[in-house]
């Protein structure tokens, strides 16, 4: 793949894969391989983790199809290698994104959940996939996405904490569902509630205690949209160079 042409995006617009598409299988060998290096990559390119975390739910069975969509990720690594995270010296704001795409896998109608945390320039923790429990609605998909990136809000205030990095007020997470922040802020909504696991309300706690701050914002402004579905090109670039993944000779320049 050194000389293969490279594409904008790492998966096509509105990419949906299944465990039985039909096509023969492929090599099992091969593919886990793809997929272990891929992985690899996800420690310091944030804009490879949602296709990375799709594939590698079909480690056990690949076809053929799940193989070529690693080849596709395969051309966008080869146009974008002098890309990487440019982290700036300075003081910011600990924030973070949550995003979730309600009932995106075709297998199990499982949601896929995808946050980021920043800390000025860019973009330090992220996370994309699959929940394990099936959500009736978009506003539980990203109420159980909330309460996963809430429990990483809060690890990661106690690391700060460790290296003299207090963080006085509560942690900002950014939501574009307002159904899912009501949730969280009001526990009288217990009949819409009740059939939701009881350890995704620890939000409903880490809100009363000043722990995280649910607030919502458009869908535009929404970073965690990268990590948690496929993109048009646009969209796809203006989300990267939010994370803080950018061109090495644009970081020279700077």
């Amino acid at each position: 793949m050194e000389s293969c042409k490279s594409v904008s995006t790492p998966l096509a617009v509105n990419e949906k894969l299944s465990k039985s598409d039909g096509d023969a299988k492929a090599d099992v060998t091969q593919y886990r391989s793809l997929i272990g290096c891929l992985l690899y990559l996800t420690a310091t390119r944030p804009d490879l983790m949602f296709s990375a975390s799709l594939l590698s739910r079909f480690m056990h069975s690949p076809s053929v199809t799940h193989l070529g969509v690693g080849k596709r990720v395969l051309r966008y690594i080869r146009g974008t290698t002098d890309f990487g995270i440019w982290y700036n010296k300075g003081d910011g704001k600990f924030e973070g994104f949550v995003d979730s795409d309600w009932a995106g896998s075709v297998d199990d109608s499982k949601s896929t959940s995808g946050y980021v945390f920043s800390l000025g320039s860019c973009v330090f923790s992220w996370n994309s996939k699959k929940q394990d429990v099936v959500a009736q609605s978009s506003a539980e998909a990203e109420y159980i996405d909330a309460a996963a990136a809430s429990n990483q809000a809060i690890w990661i205030k106690k690391v700060l904490s460790d290296l003299n990095h207090v963080q006085e007020e509560p942690i900002v997470l950014w939501c574009d569902n307002k159904p899912a922040i009501a949730i969280a802020k009001n526990p009288i909504q217990h009949g819409r509630t009740k059939h939701i696991n009881v350890k995704f309300h620890a939000i409903r706690e880490a809100e009363q205690y000043g722990d995280v701050k649910l607030q919502h914002c458009s869908s535009e402004e929404q970073l965690a949209a990268i990590l948690m579905k496929a993109l048009p090109s646009a969209k796809f670039m203006e989300l990267r160079s939010k994370l803080g993944v950018f061109l090495k000779s644009f970081k020279e320049e700077c």
